[in-house]
């Protein structure tokens, strides 16, 4: 391929013009595991620093120096400090000595996370620290630096929802951190601004590292969890098993996990349209009450193996399948529509009952990925290779009880009636993902350079008996090509740098197979730069970064095919939405266990959704658009997490402020126009309270609250708190057996009341979601041979649009 010759090419041009000499090694502790992120300094004879690096995930440094002589000093939090002496470019394994002393402390005290700040990202050590024994993995995250819970979701700060990475691979299911125990975690990477090897729709990385454990033969664990929903009863059982086998160089495993969940959620709408008619301006109002379940259970397989050739090389393989059985939607809701005219006076009354059954069966759901890492020379490689097919059909039943009151000056009529409609959906998905990422020392850092290549294919269908729906038949194919190049390096007192650049070519092809004059193709080339700036002032940890990112529709909102909710309102979207562009500036500063994070982002063609008149029938249309004018957002995040004793508190505190200002059609104006402001600063505080004892007890107490503030164009009118409790206890050596105890949402204030405001149409929903739960889960593990699966994966951006749209 022509973008790998260039690129070899040009690391090749930039290595011969490199002077410098490169110092590295690799470091593990007593049982033979790499350590991450180990303070590495090369000193001169007379003990003056001369260059410093961490190590990664791997154990392995690589330090950047005119002069391959001297004395390194590697120092860990619970390690003893360790000199060795360098007379050579290639030191080989270091192995660290635990620090007794204090770790016996650490036994009684618990251990402060360790996170150190780059330019990029902040990396905390998860094991031996009190975040290590936070139950699973999503429970854990909410209190790893740089992330905050809102309500049950995960959010990076001022970043949003992220992507994450486990053992490289990409996480394609986000149960999958319900499953994942903390104890099974090393470290955590909160990537803020993913450089140029990472598609340009993803603002955020989440890189999970697990325990890998010495040692040949069978181990197993196997985890059981028991939750009660308290609000309606439903009771949800799961299981999840993991084993596997490794011998010598070769490494088996596989997981089963079965599950089942209920899920309640409470609706009060209140919408209100007003229309220009004949007779005047018709005020169209409409308020409901809904509630609905959704059930589902199914089982989730995978297995796979790695094959360590040599310390340079390995390989691997994984295959995944997803059944479901059982699931779908069940809707009841109660509507009440009044229609009336403000120079008339006559009005019309609308009842309707509804009952939404809808069924969900997916045929198949098989995801694979395919890994290579190597080393040839001083030249990394790591290439990924993914695919991904699934198919999901949706019947759905809708029965409506109507009764119509029409009231004039002279008389009143009556009418009722029943109707039944059938909705049936049908929709396949299908990706090939390849990517290459090739890494060479030059200079005084790293330069990387490489491609990605994904082809996605996604079709789909739907049919609506007894109502005036058009029927659609649409296929979306989008072929995505990326090169990008990107460079890191040290420059000493001048702190590190990492500057990057992403070329996309995206051919997008709509095929409308019902009307062909619909259908479309169009072609973008982008390029999508970042920058990032690191130091540190003494106690001070600083970083700057600016960098250009896309969003992209998900597949289901390019297609036009229109979703009936109700009589009144349908939902469908448009396969000429444009990308989002956002630009942001970002600062993150680090002090001790304080950090504080800001960020300006500007972002033009934001994606959304605005209400538009049907057939001129009342009915209103929710279409995704692009919005004209930008959107500016100003997010301030201010973390800590000390540890004092047996105590280890992690807050976070921070607010994000919208400029928004639109302007819409209304009636009701002299003008016929109204502009809407949203300009309101919402808050968020995430209070996480650890208490940990001897004898292996733990105590948490937390809270997550969320202020009233706008949106982009939505304003949210209440607030939101979940409180929770838990208690823990651990078993036998390394905690193998541990039985966990939590309640969730105890006064019952998970809700979100939220208004859309499009001056002739306002939308008010006021949900409360049943999150008021008791969880039981016992894990037991057997054995220590963890998965040293590396595949980092390809076409994550298509993966998670695809996956957005199932």
């Amino acid at each position: 391929m022509k973008w790998a010759a260039v690129i070899t090419a040009a690391m090749m041009s930039l290595t011969a013009q490199a002077k410098t000499q490169d110092v590295s090694g690799r470091v593990i502790d007593m049982k033979g595991e790499p350590l991450a992120f180990v303070s590495v300094s090369l000193l001169s004879e007379d003990s003056v620093y001369i260059e410093g690096a961490t190590s990664n995930e791997e154990g392995r440094f690589l330090i950047q120096t005119p002069a391959a002589d001297g004395i390194l000093r590697l120092s860990y939090l619970g390690y003893k400090t360790k000199y060795v002496d360098v007379r050579g470019m290639d030191i080989g394994t270091i192995q660290m000595e635990e620090d007794q002393a204090m770790l016996q402390e650490i036994t009684i005290k618990g251990q402060m996370p360790k996170t150190k700040l780059t330019g990029n990202s902040m990396g905390t050590t998860i094991q031996g620290t009190v975040l290590g024994q936070s139950g699973t993995a999503n429970e854990m995250l909410a209190k790893v630096p740089g992330m905050i819970a809102k309500g049950e979701e995960l959010e990076v700060l001022g970043k949003g929802t992220p992507i994450y990475y486990i053992n490289g691979r990409k996480m394609h299911d986000k149960d999958e951190l319900k499953r994942l125990r903390s104890e099974e975690i090393l470290s955590v990477e909160v990537i803020t601004n993913p450089g140029a090897q990472y598609d340009a729709t993803i603002s955020a990385v989440v890189r999970i590292k697990t325990i890998r454990h010495e040692g040949d033969g069978f181990g197993f664990d196997i985890a059981t969890n028991t939750n009660q929903d308290l609000t309606f009863g439903y009771f949800d059982p799961n299981a999840t098993l993991n084993l596997r086998y490794r011998h010598n160089s070769l490494d088996f495993f596989g997981m089963v996990n079965w599950w089942k969940w209920d899920q309640t959620n409470i609706f009060k709408d209140s919408m209100s349209t007003c229309l220009l008619t004949d007779a005047g301006v018709k005020n169209i109002l409409q308020n409901s009450d809904v509630r609905q379940h959704w059930q589902g259970n199914g089982i989730n397989y995978n297995l796979g193996f790695n094959w360590q050739i040599s310390d340079k090389h390995s390989l691997g393989a994984k295959v995944e399948r997803h059944d479901s059985y059982d699931s779908g939607n069940h809707l009841a809701s109660k509507t009440v529509l009044e229609h009336r005219f403000q120079e008339v006076p006559a009005f019309m009354n609308e009842e309707v009952e509804t009952k939404n059954d809808e069924q969900r069966h997916t045929p198949y759901s098989w995801q694979a990925n395919a890994y290579y890492n190597g080393q040839v020379g001083k030249l990394n490689i790591d290439l990924n290779m993914d695919f991904l097919t699934n198919k999901l059909n949706e019947a759905n039943n809708i029965t409506e009880y109507r009764t119509i009151t029409n009231q004039t000056k002279e008389q009143s009529t009556t009418t009722k009636s029943t109707s039944n409609m059938e909705q049936d959906e049908h929709s396949s998905s299908r990706l090939w993902a390849a990517k290459l990422v090739l890494t060479y020392p030059v200079w005084k850092g790293q330069l990387q350079a490489g491609t990605e290549m994904s082809f996605a294919r996604r079709s789909s269908s739907s049919l609506m008996t007894d109502f005036l729906l058009p029927a659609s038949d649409t296929e979306v194919k989008e072929n995505n090509m990326a090169a990008f190049v990107s460079y890191h390096a040290n420059l000493q007192k001048w702190g590190t740098i990492n500057a990057g650049l992403r070329y996309e070519h995206v051919g997008f092809d709509y095929t409308d197979n019902l009307d062909a004059s619909r259908s479309m193709t169009r072609y973008q080339d982008e390029f999508f730069p970042n920058l990032s700036w690191a130091r540190q002032f003494g106690p001070f940890q600083t970083s700057l970064a600016y960098s250009i990112k896309t969003i992209r529709p998900n597949y289901d909102q390019l297609s036009d095919h229109i979703v009936y909710v109700n009589s009144y309102t349908l939902i469908q979207g448009d396969p000429k939405q444009k990308n989002a562009i956002m630009q942001e500036m970002s600062l993150n500063a680090r002090w001790k266990w304080l950090n504080l994070f800001a960020a300006y982002e500007r972002r033009d063609n934001t994606l959304s959704q605005l209400p538009q008149p049907y057939k001129d029938q009342g009915v209103m249309l929710m279409k995704r658009v692009n919005l004209e004018d930008p959107v500016r957002n100003l997010a301030v995040f201010l973390s800590a997490n000390p540890t004092w004793g047996v105590y280890s508190p992690n807050w976070t505190i921070g607010g994000q402020k919208f400029w928004n200002t639109m302007e819409f059609d209304d009636p009701r104006s002299k003008t016929g126009k109204t502009s809407v402001t949203y300009t309101k600063p919402i808050f968020f505080f995430d209070i996480h309270n650890t208490f940990r004892f001897k004898h292996s007890w733990q105590l948490e107490a937390n809270m997550s609250i969320q202020t009233k503030g706008d949106v982009i164009n939505f304003r949210m009118t209440s607030v939101s708190n979940m409180l929770g409790f838990v208690v823990q206890k651990s078993w036998l050596k390394n905690d193998a057996l541990c039985l966990r105890a939590s309640v969730s949402d105890v006064f019952q204030r998970s809700v979100q009341d939220m208004v859309m405001d499009c001056g002739f149409y306002r939308a008010e929903e006021a949900t409360h979601r049943s999150n008021h739960r008791f969880n039981i889960s016992i894990r037991y593990t057997f054995n220590a041979s963890k998965s040293k699966y590396k595949g980092t994966g390809a076409g994550r951006a298509e993966l998670e649009r695809m996956g957005s749209s199932s």
